[in-house]
């Protein structure tokens, strides 16, 4: 199996899109993360899931526990308002990751490799034409998942 064969094509998010509608697009999907684009539709980077809920947090606050435990319910409502009239601009400034990209020639342990190492669920694959399409965490062990059952008795 080779890169090629297991990319999606993903909903993506543009650097002037509202953040709040760009989370609610990776959440109705079920992604682990958003591929983001510029103007002209060529993919810039990308936010999982764990760097947008890092950004709703005030710096302060994170990796301190006790802290985090003073904040009630009412207080969460107004920490997920960073997320109104916010561009996704802003937040791949913040906490982004550059995509990483693989050939579509790929194998299934250098994208495994490639995805731990850069510590992103997604990679983009290319090949001489452009942009086949993404590849995510998910789908990774999707496929290794089904390649296991097969060889099962």
């Amino acid at each position: 199996m080779r890169a090629a064969d297991i990319v999606e094509t993903l909903p993506t998010a543009r650097l002037d899109d509202e953040a709040l509608s760009a989370v609610r697009m990776l959440c109705e999907n079920r992604l682990p993360g958003l591929v983001v684009t510029d103007e002209q539709g060529h993919v810039v980077g990308c936010l999982s899931s764990v760097d947008l809920l890092r950004l709703v947090l005030p710096r302060y606050a994170l990796g301190e526990r006790l802290l985090a435990r003073v904040f009630d319910e009412s207080h969460a409502d107004k920490i997920a308002e960073f997320l109104i009239h916010k561009p996704v601009r802003d937040l791949l400034e913040e906490e982004g990751h550059r995509i990483p990209v693989a050939r579509a020639e790929a194998t299934v342990v250098e994208l495994v490799e490639m995805m731990t190492r850069h510590g992103c669920p997604l990679i983009l694959v290319e090949q001489a034409g452009g942009s086949l399409g993404v590849i995510t965490a998910n789908r990774l062990l999707e496929k290794l998942a089904a390649v296991i059952s097969e060889a099962s008795p």
